[in-house]
């Protein structure tokens, strides 16, 4: 048990109970000894516990419970500020607090919460210092991780983060490989939890196809992405597959690609995502004007 959690959980116990530190003490120890608990001076022996978790009206694994589900709550805490600076590409706050994080007892104590620090510092090393072989080699590490508790669409989710980083640093061989590899080990699981990990590996995928000049890969890539979106009734990633698509069109010559940058447009701008509206848009007239020019 983590001592420095057990003062604490005995405290609000005593409290709720709505007894004094020498009501509890009576008949089991002194009145300072349960000071002592209470300050994470001392810790008690099973005897002891077993006798103050009968007198506040609790068994003793309810210390046990009450501490793991403090730490569950905050590591679950720290995962959800950690994905949302991903989210919204704050590399340097997610740096700092992967950092901090590395430093706590939690992160030697839980390797499911290591795996996902090794994780977002590997990510957040490529984005602030451009360092893919030390991004890569962190983000390696936490793969090899083995552990009968660790969350295994994790393992899905890094070999995407390898597969994006591969991807910028223009391996689109390498990076094909990897996304490959992680949309296999989708298929063979039969339900996951997050819907967006095939969406992220599809898309993925298919721009490293294109990247190759494998367009018809690529395309088929988009049409699956496209599927996903439509099966879950998602915008996400829709409207970057709906261009996708239209890109793959316009290579094969297609002018069913018009009908693809216009959805693009209209699902970025259904999302309120002006940006990349305007950039599909700007492609959309560069594409008119060699139709127009014949080429």
């Amino acid at each position: 048990m983590n001592l420095n959690k057990f003062n604490e959980v005995l405290k609000e116990a005593r409290i709720n109970a709505k007894m004094t530190q020498s009501e509890l003490a009576k008949g089991i120890c002194t009145q300072a000894q349960i000071s002592k608990l209470e300050k994470g001076d001392e810790f008690p022996s099973s005897i002891t516990l077993y006798l103050i978790s009968k007198k506040l009206g609790v068994d003793a694994e309810y210390f046990f419970r009450q501490i793991e589900s403090t730490r569950v709550d905050y590591i679950d805490e720290v995962k959800s500020i950690a994905k949302k600076y991903k989210r919204e590409k704050a590399y340097y706050k997610l740096n700092e607090l992967i950092d901090d994080q590395l430093k706590t007892p939690l992160a030697r104590e839980s390797i499911d919460f290591y795996q996902f620090l090794l994780w977002h510092k590997g990510i957040s090393i490529y984005y602030i210092k451009q360092d893919k072989l030390i991004a890569i080699k962190l983000l390696t590490k936490a793969l090899k991780m083995k552990h009968k508790n660790l969350n295994k669409e994790r393992e899905i989710e890094i070999l995407n983060s390898i597969g994006i980083i591969l991807y910028d640093d223009k391996n689109f061989q390498l990076s094909l490989k990897v996304f490959e590899s992680a949309i296999t080990k989708v298929n063979q699981k039969p339900v996951l939890k997050d819907f967006t990990i095939p969406l992220r590996l599809l898309y993925g995928a298919s721009k490293s196809s294109l990247a190759l000049e494998k367009v018809s890969s690529s395309l088929n890539f988009c049409e699956k992405g496209i599927s996903v979106c439509k099966d879950y009734e998602t915008l996400f990633l829709l409207g970057e597959l709906y261009y996708q698509k239209a890109r793959c069109l316009k290579r094969l010559k297609d002018l069913k690609a018009d009908i693809f940058f216009e959805k693009a447009i209209n699902t970025f701008l259904l999302q309120d995502n002006t940006d990349y509206a305007e950039i599909v848009e700007e492609a959309y007239q560069d594409y008119q004007e060699e139709l127009k020019e014949g080429v």
